[in-house]
């Protein structure tokens, strides 16, 4: 998990570009009126990279547990229905059976790729959200030092003159903010896509449910034609007595 939010944080610091509103010339320590930030030490010095992972970590757990939830709910749907047809089931009750066995599980895979999906996707939002918090105080440091814009410093920079480094007054700035708790409205927004993803895991359910309510109707329509033929087969085998 650390590696992968490192990852994140690179990918997101390697497009961060503030441009300030006309070319300035360098001053101070800004190398050609560029300015360099480590994003990942930013975030590991304020404390925002070990946030950043326990929400990102509560949001899988949460998505891990409603996964939970929609597996116990179709096993509970699928042994209702084998008790249903019996220990003797016909091999149309059998092949049905299989059937719904099969789309069980392939809508908790499914479901499982989307909870998936949704996890990483929140994780990078949570990236994204710091970056738009630091980004701020990146452009007005650089400006202050005469420079025009921010660049990351990561792989693909080569070299750069370390008075250009702005990472320290960048980490100064932020814990000089007012103390307040920057989380708590990332928390909710999670909250908001969580019980969005919840309401896509029901609609799972749902179809499943009216899955299992069509083949329920097709046992009984089954049941009666079967009714039917023995009702018309029981009276041709009982003998006609002839009028005296």
């Amino acid at each position: 998990m650390q590696s992968s939010l490192k990852f994140s944080l690179s990918l997101l610091a390697g497009a961060l570009l503030l441009a300030g509103c006309n070319q300035m010339p360098a001053s101070g320590g800004g190398s050609a009126g560029v300015a360099i930030l480590d994003l990942a030490a930013v975030a590991k010095a304020t404390g925002q990279d070990e946030i950043i992972r326990q929400e990102a970590e509560a949001a899988r757990a949460e998505l891990g547990a409603q996964l939970q939830t929609l597996a116990a709910n179709l096993e509970r749907q699928i042994s209702a229905e084998r008790e249903k047809i019996g220990i003797t089931p016909s091999d149309a009750d059998s092949q049905r059976l299989q059937e719904m066995t099969l789309q069980a599980r392939q809508q908790i895979n499914n479901a499982q790729m989307q909870a998936q999906n949704r996890a990483s996707q929140i994780e990078s939002e949570l990236v994204a959200d710091f970056r738009v918090e630091i980004s701020p105080l990146a452009e007005k440091i650089a400006l202050e030092m005469g420079a025009s814009a921010v660049l990351a410093s990561d792989s693909y920079l080569f070299w750069f003159d370390p008075a250009a480094d702005i990472t320290d007054e960048v980490i100064a700035a932020w814990r000089a903010l007012p103390a307040e708790d920057p989380v708590e409205e990332t928390v909710e927004e999670v909250a908001e896509e969580l019980a969005e993803v919840q309401a896509d895991l029901e609609g799972v359910e749902d179809e499943l449910a009216g899955a299992e309510g069509e083949i329920d109707e097709l046992q009984e329509a089954v049941a009666e034609e079967l009714q039917e033929v023995v009702e018309e087969e029981t009276a041709g085998e009982v003998p006609v007595i002839p009028a005296e």
